[in-house]
């Protein structure tokens, strides 16, 4: 049974090194095919030999540059929701019995960093800028196993468990 938040983090390690070799071949390709003139113009088998690389799948030569930008920031969000779980899944397998569930602090967690990064994101005007370098570190802490490792380890190097968790959404009725 202590075996399994280590292969946890294993998972966690493995996966954030695959998928940001992902990131970074997207990156590199979508930075090629800007500076490349008429790029985008070629046609897919054109793309691949001007590109030549085996780290990009074939279909990436099909997407259009709106494509390129619209398929990272899903892959993003598609790896931001991995590792949300796989982060679930590590707090749930190492909270001890009895103690409050940390599961609604991870998922404060996930909402209280991903509201400044999401403004980061939008006030960025290119890849460059200061604001856009905050919002990949916030994405990167998230796409990580600090969120978990924090909430599991901190509370019990000051020996004290988390606090429950008080909010819940009530109805009210209005007479």
């Amino acid at each position: 049974m202590r075996a399994i938040p280590l292969i946890i983090l294993i998972v966690m390690l493995v996966f954030g090194y695959y998928q940001e070799s992902a990131k970074v071949a997207l990156n590199e390709y979508r930075s090629f095919a800007d500076s490349y003139s008429g790029f985008y113009d070629s046609t897919p088998q054109e793309r691949s030999a001007i590109f030549n690389s085996t780290s990009i799948p074939f279909t990436i030569h099909l997407f259009s540059k709106s494509d390129l930008v619209l398929a990272k920031s899903a892959l993003s969000a598609i790896i931001l929701l991995v590792f949300f779980m796989l982060d679930a899944v590590f707090v749930k397998v190492t909270s001890p019995s009895g103690a409050p569930s940390a599961l609604p602090w991870l998922l404060l967690l996930y909402i209280g960093v991903s509201i400044p990064m999401s403004i980061f994101f939008l006030l960025s005007q290119t890849s460059a800028s200061p604001s856009y370098a905050v919002s990949r570190e916030l994405l990167g802490f998230l796409q990580s196993p600090l969120p978990s490792l924090i909430l599991v380890y901190i509370p019990r190097f000051l020996k004290s468990p988390l606090p429950r968790f008080k909010f819940s959404l009530k109805r009210y009725t209005s007479i």
